[in-house]
């Protein structure tokens, strides 16, 4: 009876531990977000995802087993974007500092998507203002493959962003912002942080529609810094 309930004890401790651990930061059709953070030691059962995009947040070591593998031990580094396509797998942090990630299920492509705005075809946008074309130093690719691209986005303090757009959905992870606006291609203020009365906190997680061309402006004195996962 003894052994019954200390397994019982150690099963809802580490689903416990496990819960502690993660936060949905969002969730919809198309994808879901989960922020995860392991302390050294921290160990996580065998669990699975759908199609994953894995971004780490900080650099740490982690032990992975796949039923029937032997283990294998990576050592992560922040923004080492790496993707798994539905797979069973145990984690163990082997390391001395604490493992955070998000965990980035995508559960179903894009598709078509109306138009942003009345008259407005993402289809008919220019090729030439696509992001990584039209503002190549604020947009970096990072990784991508057939369901999504991901783009390390930083404008720094003071900078005025050349026009761009972005044709696909996408799921933004906001890592630092202070005063920023956003114009549309005829100089319209679109969105400006210094008009709302409580800003998210940094950072913080948003789903965003196709952006028609756009330029961001910066008027802080620290880097705008988000990453971007484009949506296929």
């Amino acid at each position: 009876m003894k052994v019954v309930i200390s397994l019982l004890v150690f099963l809802v401790s580490a689903h416990l531990a496990v819960a502690q651990e993660e936060k949905v930061l969002l969730e919809n059709e198309w994808v879901r977000v989960v922020y995860v953070k392991d302390g050294p030691g921290n160990k996580r059962p065998d669990h699975s995802h759908r199609d994953t995009f894995v971004y780490p947040l900080t650099d740490f070591q982690v032990r992975v087993t796949r039923p029937g593998d032997k283990p294998t031990d990576i050592d992560v580094r922040a923004g080492q974007a790496a993707w798994f396509a539905n797979v069973t797998h145990s984690e163990e942090n082997i390391g001395k500092t604490a493992g955070e990630r998000l965990i980035i299920d995508i559960k179903k492509p894009a598709g078509s998507w109306k138009p942003v705005s009345p008259g407005d075809d993402p289809a008919k946008w220019p090729e030439s203002l696509e992001a990584v074309t039209a503002a190549p130093e604020n947009h970096k690719i990072v990784f991508e493959n057939e369901r999504i691209r991901v783009l390390d986005v930083t404008v720094a303090p003071g900078e005025n962003e050349p026009l761009h757009m972005h044709r696909m959905p996408s799921l933004l992870y906001i890592i630092a912002e202070d005063d920023i606006q956003d114009f549309d291609a005829s100089g319209k203020l679109l969105y400006d942080t210094r008009s709302q009365k409580a800003p998210p906190k940094t950072p913080y997680a948003e789903w965003m529609p196709p952006q028609a061309p756009h330029r961001v402006v910066n008027r802080s004195k620290n880097a705008l810094r988000l990453v971007r996962v484009e949506v296929k």
